[in-house]
């Protein structure tokens, strides 16, 4: 019997999927055995240098509620870690940033704000699902990019083709790189050109750089180096510090434009936890040693489980950073990636994440996440090799 007040939601609420990625993972988790190459979260522990700030936080009673934006220890490390490190932009720690809960506040923060029913949001395809939800929910359409014949690169020329197109709604333009989930990436000149057209139309630019840290071998710039008055920048210390479950993100933009936003920032959550903000001061101020690191661990696995891939004779997408890769289903599988991800689970008891949670038409791809143990890959690894073997007699 259907609860009377379902009538009573908002319509595009109830339109919106719950995330396929989580729900996936909740299915297959049940398996007895199974290796899990799903969720895009660090293996890592966070360092202890980090975690020991946090407790020292709480022993010194920094337990009271923080500042809407953030306690301004971490938006001035904020600051001066998006000057130090590759990003070559600057933003004001009281004026320009709001601190979220987790990268993930930050977008729905942003997207909220800025659409209403009937604005267009342009995004690459595929791409991550939250973004297509929040359009949704706040009944905006949702114009997916088709990036597979560029490689998975969206490029100026097509970028055009779409602001003409809907040029009248349009509104703005979700960017992810390194994405997820293909790992692509783009070089400084390749950004550069994307400036160029953007900065030609009335638009914002939400740039979701959660995974700018775990680059390989292109340098990591900011599009909002480029366009520092039409870039609201994403980031947070998730990924980068292994920091997950801390929630601790941020979101950055022009002084106007930040300062609306911190109101619905204000609205929804008013402040986060000040122990996890303490601690993702420390690991911004003192923790490029770290990023090293895994950065370099990353790609070790990377190489790894390219390598058994290529030997399996899967075909992939060439990952340039984050840590995933978005593998193309066999040719003459006939299924979708939803059957094909569910049969590895079930025969070769390897959990991956269908391509159909990256787009609204399905993907003939499944993505795998290396963020794990070597013993894990290794065993997923071979477990897959078996599979494809037993499967081709």
């Amino acid at each position: 019997m259907k609860n009377e007040l379902l009538s009573l939601l908002n319509k595009n609420l109830l339109a919106v999927e719950p995330s396929l990625i989580r729900k996936f993972d909740d299915e297959i988790s049940k398996i007895p055995g199974i290796i899990k190459l799903t969720l895009g979260e660090p293996y890592f522990n966070t360092p202890d240098h980090i975690k020991i700030a946090g407790i020292k936080a709480i022993i010194d009673n920094q337990t009271h509620y923080a500042p809407n934006r953030g306690i301004v220890e971490l938006r001035e490390a904020i600051s001066e870690y998006l000057r130090r490190r590759h990003y070559a932009v600057s933003y004001d720690p009281q004026e320009q940033i709001i601190v979220t809960n987790g990268a993930s506040e930050a977008i729905s923060t942003a997207m909220n704000s800025f659409l209403g029913e009937g604005d267009v949001v342009l995004c690459p395809s595929p791409a991550f699902g939250l973004y297509r939800n929040l359009a949704k929910i706040n009944g905006a359409r949702y114009i997916e990019i088709d990036t597979e014949d560029d490689k998975y690169e969206l490029t100026p020329e097509k970028l055009k083709t779409y602001l003409d197109e809907y040029h009248t709604s349009v509104k703005m333009l979700v960017l992810n790189y390194p994405n997820n989930p293909t790992g692509v990436s783009y070089s400084e000149n390749e950004i550069k050109k994307l400036a160029e057209v953007l900065e030609e139309y009335p638009i914002v630019v939400l740039s979701d750089e959660i995974y700018s840290e775990l680059v390989y071998k292109k340098k990591h710039v900011s599009i909002a180096s480029y366009l520092p008055e039409k870039t609201l920048l994403v980031n947070g210390v998730s990924k980068s510090y292994a920091m997950t479950g801390w929630r601790v993100g941020y979101l950055c933009g022009p002084r106007e434009i930040i300062t609306n936003l911190a109101k619905l920032h204000q609205a929804n959550i008013a402040t986060i936890g000040t122990i996890n903000m303490i601690a993702a001061a420390e690991g911004l101020v003192n923790g490029d040693d770290d990023i090293k690191v895994m950065r370099a661990e990353y790609e070790k696995k990377r190489d790894f489980v390219c390598k058994w891939l290529k030997k399996i004779g899967y075909s992939f997408i060439p990952t340039d950073g984050a840590f995933y890769i978005y593998i193309r289903l066999p040719l003459d599988f006939q299924g979708s990636s939803i059957d094909y991800a569910r049969t590895l689970a079930q025969r070769a008891h390897v959990a991956v994440i269908p391509g159909a949670a990256f787009a609204t038409q399905d993907q003939k791809y499944f993505r795998i996440s290396y963020a794990v143990s070597d013993d894990k890959l290794t065993e997923a690894m071979k477990r897959l090799e078996r599979f494809v073997k037993g499967r081709e007699k």
